[in-house]
Order: C-alpha cells, then structure tokens, then sequence
C-alpha cells in the first residue's frame, strides 16, 4: 500500500488544515489505496517550542479565509498544556486499524479546533473517543499505563533528528517533502498574512503517492 508521512503538532492551525485537505482530495480521487501516516512531532519538544495561545488563535483566524467551515473560536476547558497525552491518544487509535485511526486522527484534530476539547486533558481525549464510537474506556486504560508514550517520543526525536522545516511536513516514499502544503505566507509583527493558497497541490501528492502502489 502507497503511505504518505505526515509529520504534525495535533494543535497546529496549518496541519489541521492540511489534513482536512488531504482526507478531502483523497476521497474526490478515490484514491483510497493511499493510507496516511500521522507520526507525532510534538512542538513543544523542539528547539522553539510550541506556538502559544495567542499565535495559534491568531493563525487561525488566518486560516478562516480558507476553511472557514473547520474552524470555531476556542472556548474550551483552559489551553492544551501539552499535546503529548493527545498523541498517545492518536497511536492507540492507530493500534485498532489503519481507517480508525485516520478517522480518530482526524476527529482529535477537529475536536480542538472546531469544538473547543483542550486535548492535553484526558477527559476531553475520552470524549472525543466516545463522539467516534470508540471504547473510552480501553483508551482510558491506553492513556493511564502509558503503553503508548515511548512510540510517540521515538516519533519525535526522529522528527527532531529529521530536521524538518515545521509542522505540517508531508512525505513521499521517495523522500520529497511538502511543507505546508501550498500555502505562503509571511509574518508581520508576529501577524500571519497568507500571501498564497493553492489547495490544487494536494492533488498533485495523492496522485504521486498512489503511484508508489
């Protein structure tokens, strides 16, 4: 089976919208032969650290220009203190099924974003299981033994070690990698202005991904 890489922050503004993009054009495509693999890169484990709340809520009302319908102002619970939890989250749902846990991937993603869960509680990381049908419990017991927590911090020392350009990278089999997918864009006083948004370029990577079959 084809896999594109995708290495992402679960609170990333930029990866969220990528992710809405690639499930889209995939579908449009019926590429369904292509799987994705969401590898946890952490941002607050790298140099810089993670973006605080007033970058992320300012990217976002950026990226409502372009996806307006993904998006919601955040009134949840506090501000994410951390995405580590999250992403042991993300890898059991992996660890059911490759379609659950794209689908689980997903809804983590849209759960922050558009319906305010703060993913580094636990609570808000069961109930986003429970919206998806999944067993919170068993996700619960995932979380509480920690099971998980060593596959994510491999993820992101690798991706550390990788030296990627930033959250969202996409990566072909081949090694080319995306970042950002068709967006440009420039800062102005720490303000995000999109000077470009070409949505076309993820046709572009499915298409070559599929080729990899």
């Amino acid at each position: 089976m084809p896999v594109l890489t995708i290495w992402s922050d679960l609170t990333c503004p930029w990866a969220y919208v990528a992710a809405l993009r690639l499930h889209r054009t995939r579908d449009r495509l019926g590429a369904d032969e292509v799987d994705f693999d969401f590898r946890a890169y952490p941002l607050e484990l790298t140099a810089d650290g993670a973006p605080g709340e007033h970058q992320v809520r300012a990217d976002m009302g950026a990226l409502v220009q372009t996806e307006g319908g993904g998006f919601s102002s955040y009134d949840g619970t506090g501000w994410p203190a951390t995405t580590v939890l999250a992403f042991e989250a993300q890898k059991w749902g992996f660890s059911i099924g490759q379609d659950i846990g794209e689908r689980f991937d997903l809804a983590l993603r849209r759960g922050f974003f558009l319906h305010s869960h703060n993913l580094g509680l636990r609570r808000e990381l069961l109930a986003v299981a429970e919206t998806e049908g999944l067993a919170s419990a068993d996700l619960a017991a995932a979380l509480d033994d920690g099971r998980f927590r060593k596959a994510v911090a491999t993820d992101a020392y690798e991706a550390i070690e990788a030296d990627l350009e930033g959250s969202p990278t996409v990566v072909l089999s081949d090694g080319t990698a995306h970042y950002n997918p068709g967006i440009t864009l420039t800062r102005v006083r720490g303000l995000a202005h999109i000077e470009g948004d070409h949505p076309s370029v993820y046709e572009e990577i499915i298409r070559n991904a599929a080729m990899d079959d």
